[in-house]
This record gives C-alpha cells, structure tokens and sequence, in this order.
C-alpha cells in the first residue's frame, strides 16, 4: 500500500511539473528580441540597426503567417510593435535631434542671408 501511494505521489508530481514547462507562446521569441534591443540598442551602430531592423521584421513575418492567433496574441504583437518603435526612437532620438539642431541653425543662417539682402536693397 506504501509503495502504491508513493508511486501515486511521484506520479502526480511528474505530471504537474511537466504541465508547468508548457508551450512557449509564440510571441515570446518576438519579446525575447525586443528585450535584447532595449538592453543594447543604445550601442549599435548603424549597420547594427539595419540588421536587427530586418530580424525584427522577419520575426514579425513569422507571427503573420500564423493563421490562428487568438486575439490576445494579436493585442500582444500590437503592443510589442509600439513597443519596439518607441524603443527604436528612444535610441535613435539623441541623433534626430542632433540632425535637427544642425538644420536649424542652416535654416537661421538662411533667414539671416534673406534678410541681410532685403536690408541691402533698401540702402
């Protein structure tokens, strides 16, 4: 009777912890990714960026082809999408705005030029 009941709890035990591996979702390589981008994106380089910019589309291309994904698993690709694009910003804005600065002042120096050549006219 010991040994049936030991084997019974061993049993059990078998059973929920192989339960508990369960299936990755599959959008989990998808937010593996995005984790790893948000961790190092602040490094890469610009042929960096290109490269995981086509991984994370390929990723995305897999997930589409899927034609049975419950609509939890479609809110949940929206929102990593969002969340990849914000990271993608967050580390690329640092150069936009240093682009954008440089086109200002370029747009100032225009302006001066234009104006110092109407101020020269009416003399």
């Amino acid at each position: 009777m010991k040994k049936l009941i030991i084997s019974l709890i061993l049993l059990g035990a078998g059973i929920i912890s192989l339960s508990s591996c369960g299936e990755k979702s599959r959008v989990d390589e998808l937010k593996d990714f995005i984790e790893e981008v948000k961790k190092d994106g602040s490094d890469y380089s610009e042929e960096k960026w290109k490269e995981v910019n086509e991984e994370f589309s390929k990723l995305l291309d897999k997930i589409n082809a899927y034609d049975d994904l419950s609509a939890e698993e479609l809110q949940e690709v929206a929102r990593l999408q969002g969340e990849y694009a914000a990271t993608v910003f967050k580390s690329k804005g640092k150069e936009v705005m240093e682009q954008m600065e440089k086109a200002g002042a370029a747009l100032n120096g225009f302006m001066e030029g234009l104006t110092e050549e109407s101020d020269d006219k009416k003399e």
